[in-house]
């Protein structure tokens, strides 16, 4: 019996049941927004980048922004869950077994995937081919690195869409 009202008690103080207008709320919520359109922002940007690398060739701005490297602001993505926990613990944990959040968190996963598996892996390649390779693999890489991110930019709306409205 003690040690289920220990675990009670333990279960309460991590979900400490914030009110939506408690600044810690607040700012949790707004860093995970923020945090998701900086990192899922900056993968649309490369994309649209990936797009003018595919129609027009290697510039030297190209050049510039795939130099070989994931930005800190595409790696931003994975701040988001850690943030989405964090709202999580100080609002309601309930949340966890609605359709929705569970949808939303299997999007999240797969957006991860999709970039660290195909994405990234591309984006990397085409900084490489920038500096050596022909135009058609040059194409090639542009058009995969843009196709990439145009679905991870679609699954992030989608996931957003039911964060914000919860359906």
């Amino acid at each position: 019996m003690a040690k289920a009202r220990s675990r009670q008690s333990a279960v309460r103080f991590v979900l400490m049941k914030l009110g939506i207008n408690n600044p810690i709320y607040v700012l949790l919520l707004i860093l995970h927004v923020g945090i998701g359109l900086i990192g899922f922002g900056s993968n649309a940007i490369a994309g649209w980048t990936a797009r003018d690398v595919a129609a027009n060739g290697s510039t030297d701005m190209v050049q510039r922004f795939f130099d070989g490297k994931i930005s800190l602001a595409q790696w931003c993505v994975v701040l988001v869950p850690v943030f989405g926990v964090s709202l999580l613990v100080v609002r309601d944990a309930s949340d966890v077994e609605q359709p929705w959040f569970l949808v939303a968190v299997a999007i999240w996963i797969i957006e991860l995937g999709i970039l660290t598996a195909r994405g990234w892996p591309a984006q990397r390649k085409l900084g490489t081919a920038l500096g050596s390779g022909g135009d058609a693999e040059i194409h090639r890489l542009g058009i995969t690195v843009l196709r990439t991110q145009q679905l991870v930019v679609i699954l992030y709306l989608v996931a957003f869409y039911l964060m914000l409205f919860k359906p």
